[in-house]
């Protein structure tokens, strides 16, 4: 048993600094890249995903708000579109609940009941709906669940393996989701990240608990990563 564990303790150090050698590379990757290449591909991927059956089809999205200081794919147009479509499809968008990897989605019917929080200024939905003093719909709560995720991510490979900044929320989040799919008896939803160029890598550590994607799209072209990923059209 003791041999074992220390395998296991030596497993988990080597693909712990895998991880953080992978995210320096990425990291400095985006830092060189100029951010008018940078708006210029968020615009390209919008614009692919914008056009997709899939989205047009999607009645439950959950979407992440972009950080511009982490570098993250722009999801604006993204985001008016989809609250374009209420009440055909909700939008969902996240709240970090704590330190504890703890994230929640909850509905959002219209930009002006965003507000950025420090320390990054990422917007989030105001604990109320505008106007009300009705609590937002958490997405965990809810029936039907999600059908579409758009997620985040520092880096990526073409087979799905997607590589976090380490704080594990959306991991934690889409096993909560997939749980809660499964308790409805509803399909999980289609996991989907947006890429930038320099975000792709040939070969990205993962462990047990990291979720791969679905679908990867970049402003070249639409890596369908599972059988799942074929639905993508």
């Amino acid at each position: 048993m003791r041999a074992a564990s220390t395998q296991q303790v030596a497993a988990e150090d080597a693909l712990g600094g895998e991880k953080a050698k992978t995210r320096r590379h990425l990291k400095r990757a985006l830092k060189e890249t100029s951010l008018e290449a940078l708006q210029q591909e968020s615009k390209q991927i919008a614009a692919r995903i914008l056009e997709a059956d899939t989205f047009g089809r999607s009645r439950r999205l959950g979407i992440y708000i972009h950080c511009a200081q982490l570098r993250e794919v722009d999801t604006g147009l993204i985001l008016k579109a989809a609250l374009a479509k209420e009440p055909a499809c909700k939008c969902f968008v996240p709240v970090v609940e704590d330190r504890n990897s703890n994230m929640r989605m909850v509905h959002l019917d219209d930009m002006d009941g965003l507000e950025a929080v420090p320390p990054f200024n990422i917007l989030e939905p105001k604990p109320l709906y505008t106007g009300s003093q009705q609590p937002r719909e958490d997405v965990l709560e809810a029936d039907p669940p999600l059908d579409l995720l758009i997620m985040p991510g520092l880096g990526f490979d073409e087979s799905g393996r997607r590589l976090g900044r380490g704080g594990g929320y959306y991991d934690k989040f889409v096993s909560r989701c997939i749980s809660h799919a499964e308790q409805l008896q509803r399909p999980a939803p289609l996991l989907v990240a947006c890429a930038f160029r320099s975000q792709l890598v040939d070969c990205i550590p993962t462990g047990e608990d990291d979720r791969d994607m679905d679908v990867i799209v970049t402003a070249d072209r639409i890596f369908r990563c599972s059988e799942r990923g074929r639905e993508w059209s």
